[in-house]
């Protein structure tokens, strides 16, 4: 059997979480639903969707869309799926985002609803934006692609 690319695998389990997502037809407006969706992805595809999902909106936005389409409910499961890739730096600046966001320091549900409805002042959104540089630099040092895709072809080995 031929090996399939990093690229296609990480495609065609994106593409997958995608389509179960449109076909669970739950509340936008509802975080725990939205949550609740996700975790009933497969371990593959709930990897692939919440880090292609970190990449897509920090490289479009910065850390301010990712929390502000609120992207940010997944904050804690990406910055462990990111530590099982050995997406180590990355992990850290995730990590590092969470105290601007969320200064009081909530967990679990709390940090969820909190986050889900998050408008960020200006004051959060330049001390983001040092994420965002951070995140920027790691582009020849840390590549998801392959982290993500490598850990991915040890799995289905």
């Amino acid at each position: 059997m031929e090996k399939i690319s990093n690229r296609a695998l990480i495609s065609r389990l994106y593409n997958s979480a995608n389509q179960h997502l449109e076909d669970a037809n739950f509340d936008l407006e509802r975080w725990s639903q939205w949550y609740q969706t996700v975790q009933g992805l497969t371990g593959p595809e709930k990897m692939v969707y919440v880090i292609v999902q970190l990449n897509k909106t920090v490289t479009n936005g910065g850390f301010a869309e990712f929390y502000e389409t609120s992207h940010g409910i997944f904050a804690p499961e990406i910055i462990h799926a990111l530590h099982l890739i050995k997406a180590v730096a990355t992990a850290e600046i995730v990590n590092s985002s969470l105290p601007v966001v969320n200064p009081q320091g909530l967990l679990d549900d709390a940090y969820k609803e909190f986050v889900f409805n998050l408008k960020l002042s200006d004051q959060q959104r330049e001390q983001l934006y040092t994420q965002d540089i951070l995140y920027d630099q790691l582009h020849g040092q840390e590549n998801l692609e392959d982290l993500l895709g490598n850990y991915l072809q040890e799995m289905i080995k």
